[in-house]
């Protein structure tokens, strides 16, 4: 692609969708249940005892410290206070490995000096009591301990203070014995990958008969008309979704027929669009499927699949938008199927897979532990000409899919948000001369 070429990419903003997946779950640890949260209580993160509030060394001593460390050995669970959305999960010298997570009521706690990187991927919904880390001491301590944030607005919550008693010992999963005004307002979670002009809307991406790649944005009920990102890419196939870079901004690969795989870079600024581009990998041509979009190995970054032969793979995502090592083998037997997509379909934070059979037999595997559950058919005689998703096109904050028909119409799979589809919806028509339509 030209240098021009992408500069256009970057000032439009587009392209999508289509993920596959294949998950990696994480057992729960300590016997604690993730409950749904409307009631505007949080809960005790971990484990252990409280050594230091807001402003407080917890010994009549005044110390500069804007959360509640809770001391205890390393590896023990860290729990999510609160239902939200993963907005940080990064780290730097002084909160070593840490996560942010957004609320209700403009709120957002934060867990510093994890053992590791957070289990689950920026824009990934938790629940209330459900694992995000273990305790650790990165960072810049010298001691085992979870240091606890609580912020509003943009401000630190100093009133976090009342939910805890200095030199106690408290047990993860209890509910703080405080009020937190305005958490338990109802929030609709948002699905992130594939909205590339970040307007809070599914996207869509084509490659037209004369190879321009064009863009038509989402409205929620369908698409606006096209607009042409670039020319050239009738030569590119597989494109597909992905935040490979965990930035929170939707990404693109694509694969060149030189076995290139191209990855391009989700902007940060307004609308959107593209501001990289680099070839991350060879020898990706004679692949039917290739796709990313969701973590597939459990360590919540994005991972890239691929299908050759037969043999699915997964390829790690190290989290800066390149890939590391080792590559899993899955298994074989999946060239049987004719259309394969993948996502969170029902809302655990771990990849999922919908695939389509030769007999128009459409099947949902959930992820699981090194692979997937038992597959559960989730539609009969789906005749397709090309199928994409994982992403939420009209605006529920739950995954869709959508298909094309042999007639070039688009219709859109509702999600559920249990990996079925409650309905089918008219979504535009005249895409039948599309390649690469994702």
């Amino acid at each position: 692609m030209k240098a021009a070429s992408r500069s256009r990419l970057a000032r439009i903003g587009a392209v999508a969708v289509l993920a596959i997946a294949l998950g990696s779950l994480i057992p729960a640890a300590g016997g604690e249940s993730a409950s749904a949260a409307t009631d505007g209580k949080m809960v005790v993160p971990a484990s252990g005892n409280i050594q230091s509030k807001v402003g407080d060394g917890c010994r009549d001593n005044y110390r500069k410290h804007d959360g509640i460390d809770i001391s205890n050995q390393g590896g023990t669970p860290i729990l999510a206070a609160y239902d939200g959305v993963i907005k940080t999960r990064t780290t730097n010298s002084g909160y070593g490995n840490y996560v942010d997570i957004q609320h209700p009521g403009g709120y957002v706690t934060r867990y510093g000096h994890m053992e590791s990187p957070g289990m689950q991927g920026v824009g990934t919904t938790v629940s209330r009591g459900q694992q995000i880390g273990v305790v650790g001491k990165t960072g810049a301590t010298t001691a085992l301990h979870l240091h606890f944030e609580v912020w509003r607005n943009g401000s630190v919550y100093t009133a976090i203070n009342n939910g805890f008693t200095c030199l106690s010992n408290v047990t993860r999963g209890a509910t703080l014995p405080m009020e937190f005004p305005g958490l338990g307002t109802v929030v609709t979670p948002r699905v992130l990958s594939g909205d590339f002009d970040r307007d809070g809307r599914g996207d869509l991406v084509g490659v037209a008969p004369d190879g321009d790649l064009q863009f038509f944005g989402g409205t929620g009920a369908g698409f606006r008309a096209p607009a042409t990102i670039t020319s050239a890419w009738g030569l590119r196939t597989h494109l597909t979704h992905t935040d490979l870079n965990d930035d929170g901004h939707s990404d693109l690969l694509a694969v060149r027929s030189d076995g290139s795989l191209e990855f391009h870079q989700g902007s940060a600024a307004e609308g959107g669009g593209f501001s990289g581009f680099a070839v991350i990998g060879s020898g990706w041509n004679g692949l039917t499927q290739v796709t990313s979009g969701a973590d597939y190995t459990g360590d919540g970054r994005h991972d890239v699949l691929a299908v050759r032969d037969g043999i699915l793979r997964i390829y790690p995502g190290d989290g800066e938008g390149r890939l590391s090592s080792p590559v899993v083998t899955v298994g074989a037997g999946w060239d049987a199927f004719t259309q394969m997509v993948g996502g969170d379909f029902n809302r655990d934070g771990r990849g999922d897979l919908i695939v389509v059979d030769r007999a128009g037999l459409a099947y949902f595997y959930p992820g699981g532990l090194g692979g997937f559950g038992n597959r559960q058919i989730v539609g009969t005689e789906w005749n397709l000409t090309a199928l994409s998703g994982g992403i939420d096109y009209n605006g529920d904050g739950v995954a869709d899919l959508m298909a094309r028909m042999p007639s070039g119409e688009l219709v859109l799979f509702v999600g559920a948000g249990n990996g079925s589809f409650s309905a089918r919806v008219p979504f535009g028509q005249g895409y039948g001369s599309y390649t690469g339509l994702e």
